[in-house]
Parts: structure tokens; sequence; C-alpha cells
């Protein structure tokens, strides 16, 4: 059994890596959960999965949480308690599911800590790629990707590095809007633009989807991860996305991850890599 710590437990996806561990209760187990203030959500995690620390971001939503839990389990708060979560010896994986810059902190505190890490935060590369993938090498870290396309070309890649590759094929739904004309732009409701026709994500990431604007963002986070030039990457609309991504090697050989529309998929296999678990999405 992997002990495992997931960071902003709230949000989507979050909330999908303990649906997976709901679904292996042999497999994984929460030892440590985080929020930054959604502590109505945090207190049933904390009901279900009896996690041993918990860490608030917003220190009013701390203490309130800490006075209704009692001494039943660790309320940590702000960045000194995310540390301090993140360094327990128990956690063996962290699961950084931190939406924008608030990630890179915390993730830079994971490697270090020598922890596995399994990253579904992006903007943590875009900022600073360079330097997350140098400390993940000089602690030897693997990181671990969760985004889908990140995860395919992981896959593709059978989990090593980019070598012998020709072009990676970074595929793209192109979002609700893809279909719609340029002159009904302006007709566009935030309903329309958080209306995903694959994937169910969180409100940003959706409408990030939707300008393709996240699109760049997968680019520049490739080209870290897998130490890759923006020449050899590609992006592909592809808007039946069973095809997550592609790698064509140096013979000609294309290898490409398909599998449902579920981020319960890639979450899956992060957390238990280099093993393939049984699935109730299979």
């Amino acid at each position: 059994m992997k002990n495992i710590a997931v960071l902003g437990s709230s949000g989507s996806i979050g909330q999908s890596t303990l649906e997976v561990v709901r679904s292996l209760p042999q497999q994984f187990k929460i030892v440590a959960l985080s929020v930054n203030s959604d502590i109505v959500k945090l207190k049933q995690q904390i009901k279900e999965f009896q996690p041993k620390l918990v860490c608030v971001g917003n220190p009013r939503a701390a203490a309130k949480l800490r006075a209704s839990l009692g001494s039943s389990v660790k309320v940590l708060c702000g960045q000194e308690g995310l540390d301090e979560l993140i360094k327990d010896k128990d956690i063996q994986q962290v699961m950084v599911a931190i939406t924008g810059s608030a990630a890179l902190a915390p993730l830079i505190s994971a490697i270090k800590s020598g922890k596995e890490i399994a990253l579904a935060n992006k903007e943590a590369l875009v900022m600073a790629g360079a330097m997350v993938m140098r400390l993940a090498k000089e602690h030897k870290v693997l990181i671990r990707p969760v985004d889908s396309e990140q995860s395919a070309i992981w896959q593709s890649l059978g989990g090593g590095c980019a070598v012998n590759v020709r072009q990676v094929y970074l595929t793209a739904s192109g979002g609700p809007l893809w279909s719609l004309p340029r002159s009904k732009f302006k007709q566009v409701t935030i309903e329309k633009v958080l209306q995903h026709p694959r994937w169910k994500m969180g409100r940003k990431i959706t409408v990030d989807s939707a300008t393709l604007m996240n699109k760049g963002l997968e680019l520049l986070e490739a080209m870290f991860l897998f130490n890759l030039g923006v020449e050899k990457i590609k992006v592909l609309i592809h808007p039946e996305a069973l095809i997550h991504s592609m790698v064509e090697f140096n013979d000609g050989v294309i290898m490409a991850q398909l599998s449902v529309t579920d981020m319960r998929v890639p979450i899956q296999y992060a957390l238990s890599y280099p093993e393939r678990l049984p699935s109730k999405l299979a």
C-alpha cells in the first residue's frame, strides 16, 4: 500500500484522485490532504479517508476547521504548514493538484524531500521548468505527469526521456468553440465556454481550453518534461479526443496512447507507475 498526500484535494483533479484511491483501497492510502479554503469539502474528505494531516491555506478557515475537529486530526496552516505536511515521513507520494503559480513552492518542497511526484499543474513548469527539472534530477525524483496529453507522451516514450524522437504530436480537442464561426464569437456566453465537448474539468482550465491558451502552456510543459526543442512538438487538432498524444521516432514508428476521456486514467497511472492496475473505466 502506498501512502499519498493530495495537495488541492477540493479541486477537480484532487477529487478525481480521491475517486481513484476509493476504487483501489488495497493499493493506496490517503495520509494527508490540503485545500486553500474549502473546509466544507475537506471535512467530508477527512470523514471518509481519515488522514493524519491536513493543511488549509486560509488562516481563518484553518482556525474554524481546527475548532470543529478538535484533536482528531492535525490541522496545519499556510505555506509553512504545507511544507511540514509534505515533509512528513509517512508520505511516499505527493499529488500536486494545486492550480496556478501557488503549486511551485510545494512542488519544490516535495522534490527536495525526495517524494514520488504526480504533477497535475502546468503553471509551475511554465514558470520555472528548467529549475524544477534540474532539482528533480539532482534529487533523483521522477515527475510523473498527470495532464492527459503529457501522460500520453510519457507513456508513448515508455516512461523514459525523448531520445531518438523525430516528432511529438500534442493533441488538442479544440474545445467548445472549435466549430463556431468567428463572426459569432461576440455572442458567446460563459455557459457556452464552459461546455467542453469531451472533458470534465475545472472552470479555469475549461476556459483556457476554449481559447487554446491551455495548449500553449502544454507545449511549454512538454518542452521541460521531456527535454524537447519547440521544433519537435506539433499541436494536432483532434476533436474526437481518442488519441491523447503521439510520439514519432527516428525510424518512422509512431507510438500513441488511446483511452476514454476521463482524467482518472492518467491519474491512476501516475499513482501506480510502473504497474498498471485494473480500472473500472476499462
